[in-house]
């Protein structure tokens, strides 16, 4: 069974940085000589994290990290300043934190200085001059929601309400991070865990600090990924784009191969079904491509071709695995949907005409691997461009290994006279 599959990648992906930061602040908490060195310097690491993370996100232009980042800032802020006697300003603080995280989490990214960035702002701004009107009512207020957020409590450093809102919050977030497989909800869904172990010690500052802290270098390193991933990741189909590959040819040595995957009579499909369905296309293939083995590594390198770069293989190797991945898009079906079908499956089905036949895509490859003739990637690439070239004479749909070139022919001494 192959270890580098799309399943697992998407799971180490996910783990890391976030759930190595986190588990390195838990390690933190339970090494007392390490624990004892930080005190002085966990408030300076948590705002400090905290404000590279605001700034980070404003030079990106992400609302949404901003925004997380923001109201982190203030709620830590909030929790220093008020004495616990402030019980429903905290809880206020408490309950809002993640919920604000995935409300941020489940938009779509517009910018900062748009009209959904700065709704985003103003309710932020909105919220911190609720909590404060909220933290300076009067003892009865004060009374009435603590008892309704401690009620039914069985874990004494959390009420109850604020135990729920941080587990539908994760629970959402790591939904969205599945669902999307961007590194914003993957990033967000370890803000919120490290902000419950922050809530977790909230009687103790320098735990509540180094836990906050950690959600602030969380989401400096997600702005970084989100950046590298509009720059290297092709956003139609989530590959790895030509940035992606121009930046591993200059890593490639000894053995390896390279395919070049073409999706056939693709400029006919696209004149006949138009752009949208075409896109829609590129999307399945590419989904089967990515699932390639043999520990190839599949990059879109624009329009209809793909590549797929197969690291420790010759060409003759990795010719089964791109035979295998050419069936898996051959056998794949592809049927348009109807103009008039609804967003939403209905609960009574209607009687309907029958669905359009599916529509066969296949894709022609033609594969090279460095040698002699081919020393670097560049020739690499252009023998198996010229290997798909004979894919395609050959009637498309098949894969064609590039053949060895002949040794120039030795040129005739001149003749003795």
């Amino acid at each position: 069974m192959a270890l580098d599959t799309p399943p697992l990648r998407f799971f180490t992906g996910l783990l890391r940085p976030g759930g190595i930061l986190l588990l390195a602040a838990w390690a933190l908490q339970h090494e007392e000589v390490v624990r004892s060195v930080t005190i002085p310097y966990a408030p300076y690491f948590c705002f400090g994290a905290l404000a590279v993370a605001v700034l980070l996100s404003w030079y990106h232009d992400q609302a949404r990290l901003l925004c997380a980042a923001a109201i982190i800032v203030l709620g830590a802020l909030a929790l220093r300043e008020w004495p616990d006697a402030v019980q429903v300003g905290r809880l206020a603080v408490f309950l809002l934190l993640p919920l604000n995280v995935l409300a941020f989490a489940a938009m779509s990214e517009r910018g900062v200085l748009t009209l959904q960035g700065l709704g985003q702002i103003a309710a932020i701004g909105a919220q911190v001059t609720a909590v404060t009107w909220l933290a300076g009512a009067n003892s009865a207020v004060t009374d009435v929601v603590v008892d309704w957020g401690k009620q039914g409590s069985a874990v004494s450093w959390l009420p109850w309400s604020a135990q729920v809102a941080y587990t539908a919050s994760a629970i959402a977030l790591l939904a969205l991070a599945i669902r999307r497989r961007t590194k914003v909800e993957q990033g967000l869904f370890w803000v919120v865990l490290a902000l419950a172990f922050g809530a977790h010690h909230a009687a103790d500052p320098t735990g509540f600090f180094i836990y906050v802290g950690t959600a602030g270098l969380v989401l400096m390193f997600t702005v970084l990924e989100h950046g590298y991933d509009i720059a290297y990741r092709d956003d139609l189909t989530g590959l790895p784009g030509r940035r992606a590959f121009s930046s591993m040819m200059g890593q490639l040595s000894g053995t390896y191969s390279i395919a070049v995957c073409d999706v056939d009579h693709f400029k006919t499909f696209n004149d006949r079904y138009g752009h949208e369905v075409g896109d829609q296309a590129l999307r399945m293939v590419a989904g089967r491509l990515a699932q390639v083995k043999g520990g190839g590594r599949a990059f879109r390198h624009g329009g209809e071709e793909f590549l797929i770069v197969f690291r420790g293989r010759s060409a003759k190797d990795a010719e089964p695995y791109a035979e295998a991945v050419r069936q898996k898009v051959e056998r794949a079906k592809f049927v348009l949907r109807a103009p008039n079908r609804p967003a939403r499956r209905p609960s009574q089905p209607t009687k309907t005409r029958p669905s359009a036949p599916p529509i066969q895509i296949t894709i022609s490859i033609g594969i090279a691997d460095r040698t002699a003739q081919h020393s670097s990637p560049d020739r690499v690439l252009d023998a198996a461009d010229h290997a798909l070239y004979r894919a395609k004479e050959a009637g498309r749909n098949c894969v064609k290994v590039a053949e060895p070139q002949p040794s120039p022919a030795a040129k005739p001494s001149p003749a003795v006279t």
